[in-house]
């Protein structure tokens, strides 16, 4: 597959940390204008859910009242709180399938960014979490929709990537389309929809041929997906990845996968 084997020369192998790859994301994420979009006043006390480095605690911290910023990720929080570390942020290391809520006081929103595909069965994580949230209080869900879909790709690869998508979700593990999902979920508890856009992304969906950096970030993703090399075996995820790669690079590369964002009341 000669196409394919060029791209060896323009990423380079530098290793990553997961730390040093969401720190990078962070640049390619218009987070200021998500922010302007939320009802949020400077009275709010709002949680960040699956906050990560807590790029985006930050910038809610700077127009409410207190962020409540939570995260599985020990290593994560840590440099969260090394970089981020504003007075009116506080970070908790939490399971966010079981919040605790001796720790917690009742918020006026809630903000969560690509986390909502981890629970597949998402119904039941979003109905613990808005016990927290008061009464007119709004939640902020930002979430992708059909990660792989950037073509040009063989359509046996693609199908394979869908395939892919079915066995995570089965298995209880991601949902690769949850973005497209996000309304339903929202509407079956009786929240109301205030605002639903897909958002133009610089790493995630965008068109014509990638950017260096945007390159390596995807080789990245692709080097700390065990899951989708199990799913392929060693030499057919080879090829695919290499595969993905070139047709990112390509002139004619366009892209259907969407960054879904949806702000509803309660």
């Amino acid at each position: 597959m000669p196409c394919l084997r060029k791209y060896s020369n323009v990423v380079r192998n530098n290793a990553m940390t997961l730390t040093d790859e969401y720190i990078n994301q962070n640049i390619w994420r218009n987070w200021t204008s998500y922010i302007e979009a939320l009802p949020i006043k400077d009275t709010d006390i709002i949680l960040d859910l699956g906050c990560g480095t807590g790029h985006v605690s930050k910038l809610l911290s700077e127009h409410v009242l207190k962020v409540i910023s939570m995260d599985a990720n020990a290593k994560l929080l840590d440099e969260a709180k090394m970089i981020n570390n504003k007075s009116n942020v506080e970070y908790l290391k939490q399971d966010l399938r079981n919040i605790s809520e001796s720790e917690l006081p009742v918020v006026d929103g809630i903000w969560t960014s690509f986390v909502a595909a981890y629970f597949p069965d998402f119904s039941s994580v979003l109905k613990s979490w808005l016990k927290f949230l008061k009464p007119d209080g709004w939640i902020a869900v930002v979430e992708i929709n059909d990660l792989f879909a950037h073509f040009p790709l063989n359509v046996s690869t693609y199908e394979s990537f869908k395939e892919f998508y079915r066995e995570e979700r089965n298995n209880n593990h991601y949902d690769y389309e949850m973005g497209s999902k996000l309304v339903k979920f929202l509407q079956d508890e009786s929240l109301s929809i205030i605002v639903h856009e897909s958002k133009y992304d610089k790493e995630l969906s965008f068109n014509g041929p990638a950017e260096e950096q945007i390159s390596k970030a995807w080789e990245n993703r692709f080097n700390r997906l065990t899951a989708l090399q199990e799913f392929f075996g060693k030499e057919k995820y080879s090829d695919i990845k290499l595969e993905f790669l070139d047709c990112l690079t390509k002139e004619t590369h366009t892209c259907k996968a969407k960054v879904t964002f949806v702000v509803a009341k309660k």
